[in-house]
């Protein structure tokens, strides 16, 4: 098997992980915010990169990617936010956030990053 048979494959057993793992938060993919979060999680964990302004550095990435409007991504971020948290969302998020109000978009997103580490840790 050669190297990159062996990346490739890493790589899809991390991607599977994480779509599972947002999987049992009932995040799925009847929202188009799903499809931008599985990438935001992928920038954010499996290479492990740095945001240090979501809405100047990770958005417009996303939106030059899918070739959409800054605001496009955002709204649909916080579309499946907003649709997800009253449904259990909020309960299975206890552990990481323990406010009664829904958490920011980028608030949302660290956890839902801290919920599919939290196998490892």
């Amino acid at each position: 098997m050669g190297k990159k048979t062996a990346e490739y494959e890493e790589k899809v057993c991390k991607n599977y992980f994480l779509i599972k793992r947002m999987g049992d938060l009932g995040i799925t993919n009847d929202y188009i915010g799903y499809y931008y979060l599985v990438d935001i999680m992928n920038l954010l964990i499996n290479e492990s990169k740095t945001f240090r302004s979501f809405s100047k550095e990770l958005y417009p990435y996303l939106a030059e990617k899918y070739n959409k409007n800054l605001c496009t991504i955002e709204r649909n971020i916080r579309n499946l936010r907003d649709k997800r948290w009253d449904k259990g969302l909020k309960i299975k998020l206890a552990k990481f956030w323990d406010k009664d109000k829904k958490p920011s978009c980028s608030k949302f997103i660290y956890l839902i990053k801290n919920f599919v580490l939290d196998d490892f840790s």
